[in-house]
């Protein structure tokens, strides 16, 4: 009696958001180029429709990859994943020309994109092209591999996700998204007892996440544990009742109730 509500639950529920803002390294000395581009990209985040405007109006004076890529931060703001992608591509490609030592960034953020727009083959590409450069470390690095992991899983290619996972863990072991995802991916390659490892460490990191609550709660569904299960959906529900997780658990204690009182 509990088939639909098992299809339901194949479902991921877990937010990707769009490419996080690819501010220029305030550690290192800012050319008035780069704090033009730190400009742009505020303007992006406050007003997107504006800063295609602005960033356009930098290209024609000569801002080069950089205007370009502010550009594509703008199209991101607006959700144009098929824009983004393509101009976070083009200025990568004029970037690595230049030698620009941020180049691999400018990659990754085209590979995001190219992932937020469903085009996971394109967005591996890209993400190769980014790890080839070979200057990524630690964290950077193990974001990079954390959407390939995510594109694989789109691709429906899960052994070569879960390899990706492994490189997340180890570069990136405080990122709780990693932990989430990988414990999504184990409740389907049905590695229940891996499930929960990982589902545990991502409530460590993120005990205020409903995300982090759903999948507990998916998670324990499938190992029969219907007591845990209701608990973590309900706390999806009392952490954030709008959230895109507590939405899906609310689905779920709805099902449940029903396939209990059949």
């Amino acid at each position: 009696m509990f088939s639909s509500f098992v299809l339901l639950l194949a479902q991921s529920a877990n937010p990707f958001g769009s490419p996080a803002p690819p501010t220029i390294n305030p550690s290192a000395p800012m050319t008035m180029t780069e704090v033009r581009f730190n400009e742009c990209v505020d303007l992006a985040v406050d007003d997107p429709v504006s800063a295609v405007v602005e960033a356009n109006k930098w290209r024609i004076e000569g801002g080069g990859f950089l205007a370009r890529h502010c550009l594509g931060f703008a199209y991101a703001e607006q959700f144009n994943w098929a824009a983004a992608t393509k101009t976070f591509a083009e200025a990568a490609q004029e970037a690595e020309i230049a030698k620009y030592p941020r180049v691999a960034n400018f990659w990754a953020q085209a590979g995001n994109a190219a992932l937020a727009g469903n085009q996971p083959g394109k967005a591996l590409e890209y993400l190769n092209a980014a790890l080839v450069q070979g200057s990524l470390v630690g964290l950077e690095k193990g974001e990079v591999h954390l959407d390939r992991a995510r594109a694989h899983v789109a691709l429906n290619d899960y052994t070569a996700a879960k390899a990706e996972f492994i490189l997340v863990h180890k570069l990136a072991p405080q990122d709780p998204l990693g932990w989430l995802l990988s414990a999504t991916l184990a409740r389907r390659m049905g590695d229940l007892p891996q499930a929960k490892a990982d589902i545990q460490v991502a409530a460590k990191l993120a005990a205020r996440d409903p995300a982090v609550a759903l999948e507990a709660g998916n998670i324990a569904y499938e190992a029969g544990d219907m007591v845990e299960a209701k608990a973590n959906w309900e706390k999806a529900v009392q952490i954030d009742a709008e959230s895109r997780s507590a939405k899906a658990a609310q689905k779920y204690l709805a099902q449940l109730v029903t396939s209990v009182s059949e």
